[in-house]
C-alpha cells in the first residue's frame, strides 16, 4: 500500500503545473489573469487597501525582508503618521515596499500616487 500511493504521489506530482491561470486554461506566467471581456463584467485587479492610519497601527517590524516587493494601495493619509517605514507616504496612491531603504529598516515607495489628499 506504501509503494502503491508514493507511485500514485509521484505521477500527481509530475502531473501538476507550476503555474496559475485564472480565466485561462494555459498560463503563460507564474500568474497569468485574463479578462473576462463581456460587457457587463468588471476587470481589473485590486491590491489591498489600507489607510495610512492601519498601516501605523501594525507598527515598524511587520514588514521586513521576506516581505520586500509587497504591494498595497494606501486610501487615506490624513491619521497615522509618516515616521520610519511610512516616511515617504504622502498622498493616497499605489506604494511597494522596499526592504532595503533605510538602511534596511525598510520604507515604502511610490508606486503611483496622487499628490492629494
Amino acid at each position: 500500500m506504501k509503494t502503491f500511493l508514493s507511485v500514485l504521489f509521484m505521477v500527481a506530482a509530475s502531473l501538476l503545473s507550476a503555474q496559475t491561470g485564472i480565466n485561462t486554461a494555459n498560463p503563460k506566467a507564474t500568474l497569468d489573469i485574463t479578462a473576462k471581456k463581456d460587457l457587463l463584467t468588471i476587470d481589473g485587479l485590486l491590491p489591498p487597501r489600507l489607510t495610512r492610519e492601519e498601516l501605523t497601527l501594525k507598527g515598524n517590524n511587520l514588514y521586513g525582508a521576506e516581505q520586500d516587493g509587497t504591494i498595497l494601495y494606501i486610501t487615506n493619509v490624513t491619521g497615522g503618521d509618516n515616521l520610519s517605514q511610512r516616511e515617504y507616504i504622502e498622498s493616497k496612491g499605489l506604494y511597494i515596499f522596499d526592504a532595503t531603504a533605510g538602511n534596511n529598516e525598510g520604507r515604502w515607495m511610490c508606486l503611483f500616487c496622487y499628490g492629494t489628499l
